[in-house]
């Protein structure tokens, strides 16, 4: 075993195996704020446009609270395909005819946009298909969930916009991934995970797939020992 594995926490490996796996479609990341859900969520994007069957096409969109949010993650995964040597070196070039800091292409047909909650995602009709994933990262915030009506609004935007959004065709159905931590007890995440706790309980199937954990747990076990340590978490908690 390596020290940068040893280094790295279990919960990287349990997020990977999850956002990796095509047979999961819903699924639920909530993770304390820092703790690199959104920057492994890219690197799991990342993997699925450079290995996928050849002919399969992503159209992809990355969705955060504003849509300037999304268009940094966005330029992140463009900055990969562009100049990570690595990548390049083993599989050329994927730079697509279309490269905007809203919008890329990749060679093979992919394409991913970025957007902000709320925004419309219907009738985007590419490839032939529907969105294959959709990815709402850090959606919810103290901001947009302050009131009843904005809580509201949301969850009804979740359920008549970004499912109706997604392909359904049998075989190739699309995914969603929501990312983010819980920021208010009447929150979509929190119903979620609320829902899946149930289910637990009940000992029944859930429709979600769904990764939970607290920078310390109850048990007084740090999340991520090697880069939040036990009084780094606690000076942040006072600060």
């Amino acid at each position: 075993m390596t020290l940068w594995s040893q280094l790295l926490p279990q919960y990287h490996y349990e997020l990977n195996n999850l956002l990796l796996d095509e047979t999961k479609k819903r699924n639920c990341i909530i993770l304390p704020r820092g703790h690199s859900k959104s920057t492994l969520a890219k690197t799991a994007l990342l993997y699925h446009l450079y290995f996928n069957p050849e002919g399969k096409k992503e159209f992809i969109a990355w969705v955060a609270e504003e849509q300037s949010q999304a268009i940094d993650h966005i330029k992140y995964l463009q900055n990969h395909i562009e100049t990570n040597p690595a990548l390049n070196y083993y599989f050329g070039s994927i730079q697509g005819s279309k490269w905007t800091e809203k919008e890329f292409t990749t060679s093979k047909g992919d394409r991913v946009i970025a957007k902000g909650t709320s925004q419309r995602l219907r009738g985007r009709s590419q490839l032939g298909l529907r969105y294959t994933k959709i990815i709402l990262d850090d959606f919810e915030s103290e901001l947009n969930t302050k009131t009843p009506d904005r809580r509201r609004e949301i969850k009804e935007w979740v359920m008549s916009t970004v499912e109706p959004a997604l392909e359904n065709s049998k075989g190739n159905e699309g995914s969603i991934w929501l990312i983010g931590t819980i920021v208010h007890y009447d929150s979509f995440l929190q119903s979620i995970y609320d829902g899946y706790v149930e289910a637990q309980r009940d000992k029944r199937g859930y429709a979600w797939d769904v990764i939970y954990h607290k920078a310390i747990d109850t048990d007084g076990t740090v999340l991520w020992p090697s880069y939040f340590s036990r009084e780094k978490l606690l000076d942040i908690m006072v600060n």
